[in-house]
């Protein structure tokens, strides 16, 4: 007790220390007062700052000395970047498809029952599980029938009613036969993937087994093909979770190897594919595939990838216009465009950012090349004529297939039914209907390009019950499906042959094929625009920038 109160007057100390005794306490009001009353006022000075620093020292002592850290920012903490990594098998080993039962052996006895019947919430890389109208669940299932397509304001959800099975295909013309078609071509493209996960346009034929397959196309064209082949995949409702199994091949497996094999041909600025000769058909098409995987899971193992061929397509338009081969080449063509739009429309229903300025600049060109008066657009310029390729296909007949994607185009940015140019457009179409006859081709050719976009133009305009989607929708289907490769056919089964068609020599068989299972993907791939629960839309509107 002494040392506590050493620095007090000694005749004070005793008395102050007697009174803690007797009291059982220490007032510290009196000992202060007598502390204040023989201290000088230097003394108090100093006490004051002693006590000062005290108590911030007891408010932060630095554990090691020197200076304090910087005060601290707090914000929400940002997940982890995934490594992209499909090269060990493990990765998803553990995903299990959410099905209880994949097909009724009895309709379809080619299809091989998946013993996995749940889904696992813990997949490694964090594999989003995605929304309940994204799942990845068989498309033949019938415990998963949608009542619609996305018509009518169905649940068939951003991506229409591909999970939602053969019950969506009587509402829009489909029929079993068609399904039967599509499911065929998807056998043929699994059974000519190459090893490495790409469809290969000249080389497929090394994975021929019963027979060869003819019809060659351009190898600079693999990123397109493969983009396409993809796409009828997804299109049909197979994701890289599905099990379903055709001819002991996991349509899951292939849906995986493809997109690795496109993400791993990603360049350092986002395209897909070397940037050489007409390289922006193949980038849109591989961004549109990968725009629709990530739609389709929500798994972040594509999310990067995607959002960076979108970012890439955004930086190859043209300043206030649209795409050509190269990145802002200066000149404009309505082909890529309709392919770069339709990227930019599946990275918006995916939750990407796909800026409005891609969509207003593609309007704008689609209007200049509109010819007025009878609503048929050109290629480069209003009034371009027949497009054709030198010594390859000139003698042909054209189509007005630059129309139906100008019709695809203002659909999907305005979402404005009463557009004059979409009826006269529908007009123009069904005056020139599907007709298989290879002797015509001065007349009347065999045109996939065009089949494919006349029935997306006009399922999205007049579908599933209008009188122009009716005419061409009968046609379509007489023109595809019986002319499809059979089983007599050997190792072609499934595909189309490419050396009858228009373009048929550019991407070869494995375009054919692709493109004709997406022509017939029509009734369930995207919900329709105006009878879907899509309101109109027109550009300066304040609801511009969201999602549709």
């Amino acid at each position: 007790m002494a040392k506590r109160y050493q620095e007090m007057p000694e005749e004070e100390n005793g008395a102050q220390e007697q009174q803690y005794e007797d009291e059982g306490g220490f007032d510290f009001n009196i000992w202060m007062q007598g502390a204040m009353k023989h201290t000088p006022w230097w003394g108090m000075s100093f006490a004051a700052h002693v006590l000062l620093a005290l108590i911030l020292a007891a408010i932060y002592v630095p554990e090691q000395g020197g200076a304090a850290p910087p005060p601290v920012v707090y914000k929400q903490p940002e997940p982890p970047k995934e490594k992209i990594d499909f090269k060990e098998e493990e990765i998803f080993k553990d995903e299990k498809l959410d099905t209880e039962e994949i097909i009724d052996p009895t309709i379809r006895p080619d299809v091989e029952i998946s013993d996995h019947e749940e889904t696992d919430n813990d997949e490694e890389f964090e594999m989003a599980k995605g929304a309940e109208d994204m799942l990845s669940n068989s498309p033949l299932n019938n415990n998963y029938f949608y009542d619609s397509i996305g018509i009518g304001g169905g649940s068939g959800g951003k991506f229409g009613g591909r999970f939602g099975g053969n019950k969506n295909l009587t509402r829009g013309g489909g029929s079993s036969k068609t399904q039967d078609a599509v499911i065929n071509a998807l056998r043929w493209l699994a059974r000519h993937q190459g090893p490495d996960g790409s469809w290969d346009a000249d080389g497929f034929t090394k994975m021929c087994k019963d027979g060869t397959c003819p019809g060659n196309g351009y190898p600079e064209n693999d990123i397109g093909v493969t983009g396409l082949s993809l796409l009828a995949f997804l299109g049909c409702g197979f994701t890289h979770l599905s099990k379903d199994k055709y001819d002991g091949i996991c349509f899951g497996d292939v849906v995986k190897k493809g997109l690795k094999w496109l993400i791993d041909r990603q360049d350092k600025d986002g395209c897909f594919g070397p940037q050489a000769g007409k390289f922006m058909y193949n980038h849109s098409i591989g961004a549109l595939a990968l725009a629709e995987a990530y739609g389709m899971t929500e798994s972040q193992l594509f999310k990067e990838p995607s959002q960076r061929g979108i970012d890439f397509l955004s930086k190859a338009q043209n300043s206030y216009k649209a795409w050509r081969y190269q990145v802002q080449p200066g000149d404009n063509d309505t082909s890529v465009t309709g392919w770069a739009v339709m990227a930019l429309k599946s990275a918006k229903m995916a939750g990407l950012v796909s800026p409005q300025t891609g969509f207003d600049g593609a309007l704008g060109w689609i209007k200049e090349v509109t010819d007025e008066s009878y609503y048929s657009v050109g290629y480069t310029a209003k009034g371009t004529g027949k497009v054709y390729v030198k010594d390859m296909n000139e003698n042909w007949a054209g189509h007005e297939a630059l129309t139906a994607v100008a019709m695809m185009c203002r659909i999907f940015i305005t979402y404005d039914k009463s557009d004059p140019a979409l009826e006269g457009g529908a007009k123009l179409i069904v005056k020139d209907l599907p007709v298989w006859d290879a002797s015509k081709q001065t007349e009347k050719p065999i045109d996939y390009y065009y089949w494919y976009y006349a029935s997306l133009a006009l399922f999205q305009y007049d579908g599933p019950e209008g009188k122009y989607w009716k005419g061409w929708n009968d046609a379509m289907k007489n023109a595809l499906v019986p002319n499809q490769k059979q089983k007599a056919d050997g190792c072609q089964f499934g595909s189309w042959d490419s050396d009858v068609d228009r373009w048929g020599f550019e991407g070869g068989r494995v375009y054919a094929t692709a493109i004709n299972a997406l022509t017939l993907e029509i009734y369930y791939r995207y919900p329709n625009a105006f009878t879907g629960g899509e309101k109109k839309k027109v550009p300066g509107a304040k609801d511009d920038k969201k999602d549709h």
